[in-house]
């Protein structure tokens, strides 16, 4: 494994880039590894409006309404308590999207490789749409657990 990894989308323009042009190449030439082994992990979308709105409101969101289409929220509490056992289900999820993240071996490798099968079996087993079951691990990524504050996504 390299000591640096960047999971980025495999188009150079995208959407999921903030950059004036979504031009993918800018952010890389700007990446700064150091900033990146001091840190551990970092969220490569860095939204052009300060601050990330709580997307997720997971005990508001459970309950579907009639007249929405259904969106991550409304399934977002019950995969937290099946991804993360045990752990108390963030009241607010305010986070950018999007499965565009730098992470240091070490980071990665401060969990054991059953915490990241378990999120995958996850992935595959579960009985969602895979925009759904994907946006909802992309929205748990940062979240801390006891001992690693990343989790990688299969997209």
């Amino acid at each position: 494994m390299p000591a640096n990894i960047l999971f980025l989308h495999a188009e150079r323009y995208q959407w999921h880039n903030d950059d004036p042009d979504y031009d993918g190449l800018s952010i890389l030439r700007k990446f700064r590894f150091s900033y990146l082994q001091e840190k551990g992990y970092l969220n490569l979308r860095c939204v052009w409006v300060l601050g990330c709105p709580n997307e997720i409101r997971p005990f508001k969101d459970a309950v579907k309404p009639a007249h929405t289409q259904a969106h991550a929220g409304h399934f977002y509490k019950q995969a937290f308590e099946e991804l993360f056992p045990g752990r108390d289900v963030p009241k607010a999820v305010g986070v950018s999207c999007c499965a565009q993240f730098a992470a240091t071996k070490e980071k990665i490798l401060e969990q054991p490789v059953e915490y990241y099968e378990r999120i995958r079996d996850w992935l595959l087993k579960a009985p969602l749409e895979d925009s759904i079951s994907g946006r909802i691990v992309e929205y748990s990524w940062h979240s801390k657990t006891p001992t690693a504050t990343i989790v990688l996504t299969v997209c």
